[in-house]
């Protein structure tokens, strides 16, 4: 890693130089009396998060590391989950992500198990909760962007706070299931109203969601960048979780023979999906030198190994294998869900009374595919032309994927277009 002193955007986060987080003395002497209380307090997730933050999972105190480990092998039920029933169930989900330095994956790097599972338990629902996580995570990084604008004065990061701000403001877009919070959000917050923003949106979520917001940040280097990563994915992992869950009450719909429902879901699917512009406006604020770093320190996680976006191609129709690279025929090995979108829509038979349905499924398309389409360009101009890290061609991969429709009987040259 190269050696800087910059803080922000291109530099190191501000929790890298808490010198108290660093060493890791707080996290195991809190961890080991939590212990040995064995549950009337609640796990102290703070400061082992905390040392994380700072030093990076990559790096984080080997002493730590394997009391965690242990701790995960013994089952943490044990002793007690920390004071109140969700904690237990949280923290067994949250253990594993800080003991994966050598075998992690992309759902263990975002700890995308523990935030779906949070979501799941939301009152009004797991799509209120999905909604909900998407503007804890924003409000998190916008906080964390704003408080490092407060450090460091540099264009980039004020650029950066901006467009975490515009993202923030506009998570009503991406996630509508969370309109009780983003309804408060003023119209066009100033960038000098950025820490009050976010700390309204943290403040209204659920406190196990908020929870799950802060422990779920756990990146492998002290890099500020890689923070802005790992919210991004997270992000944009629940977003294509709901949309594959629009996907799903679609070909119910359709199946029961209400092809107008099933034509709503898929516009619902649509709008998410055209929300996301927001969330790229984000990325694209990352430096080639920052990510090369943190590319290297996490190789073997994949964005292709992404589930939800699997699940939202499966669910649209099924997918030629011959293109695929190998890390996707593995993660195919799955038992396959029921009939894909496109199959449902065929076995109805068209006609007029589809035409509806028709016409959402090519809005989807459209949208997903502009998506895609923005995905490859930033990763044009990011990292170039190398591989990628899950064994595909990298950006030439992302090229070809974009020009896959989702479905391609209703695409031009289709069928049914």
């Amino acid at each position: 890693m190269r050696a800087t002193t910059n803080v922000g955007v291109g530099g190191l986060s501000p929790r890298a130089l808490d010198e108290t987080a660093r060493c890791p003395s707080s996290a195991l002497n809190s961890l080991a009396e939590w212990q040995e209380t064995a549950g009337p307090a609640a796990f102290p997730f703070r400061p082992i998060v905390r040392h994380y933050q700072a030093v990076g999972r990559g790096r984080a105190d080997a002493e730590l590391v394997k009391a965690l480990r242990v701790l995960a092998e013994q089952g943490c039920r044990r002793h007690g989950g920390g004071g109140r029933p969700a904690h237990g169930t949280i923290l067994s989900s949250w253990l594993p992500c800080t003991f994966d330095q050598e075998d992690g994956d992309y759902d263990s790097y975002g700890a995308m198990p523990l935030l779906h599972q949070v979501a799941g338990t939301a009152a009004g629902g797991p799509d209120t909760g999905l909604d909900l996580q998407q503007v804890a995570l924003l409000g998190d990084l916008l906080a964390f962007e704003a408080a490092a604008g407060r450090v460091c004065g540099s264009a980039p990061q004020q650029v950066r706070v901006r467009a975490c701000l515009r993202a923030l403001a506009r998570a009503g877009e991406l996630a509508p299931g969370a309109a009780g919070v983003t309804a408060r959000f003023p119209g066009a917050p100033a960038a000098d109203r950025a820490g009050e923003l976010a700390l309204l949106a943290l403040e209204a979520v659920p406190p196990a969601v908020r929870l799950a917001a802060e422990i779920t940040l756990l990146p492998m280097t002290p890099l500020h960048d890689e923070v802005m990563f790992i919210r991004s994915i997270q992000v944009f992992e629940l977003v294509y979780r709901q949309v594959a869950r629009c996907l799903e009450r679609a070909v119910t719909a359709l199946a029961g023979g209400d092809p107008a429902a099933a034509a709503a879901e898929v516009r619902g699917a649509t709008a998410r999906v055209a929300a996301t512009g927001s969330l790229y406006r984000v990325l694209t604020t990352m430096p080639k030198e920052s990510f090369a770093v943190i590319r290297s320190s996490t190789d073997g996680r994949s964005a292709i190994q992404s589930r939800a976006y699997r699940e939202v191609e499966r669910l649209s129709a099924p997918l030629p294998t011959e293109r695929l690279p190998m890390e996707l025929l593995r993660l195919d090995e799955r038992p396959r869900p029921g009939r894909s979108l496109q199959e449902e829509y065929l076995a109805a038979g068209g006609g007029p009374r589809l035409d509806d349905l028709a016409a959402a499924m090519t809005g989807l398309d459209q949208a997903w595919h502009a998506m895609k389409r923005t995905h490859w360009g930033i990763t044009l101009k990011i990292i170039g032309r190398v591989p990628g890290t899950g064994g595909s061609s990298g950006a030439d991969y992302l090229r070809e994927a974009a020009e896959r429709p989702l479905f391609p009987a209703l695409s031009p040259g289709g069928p049914h277009a």
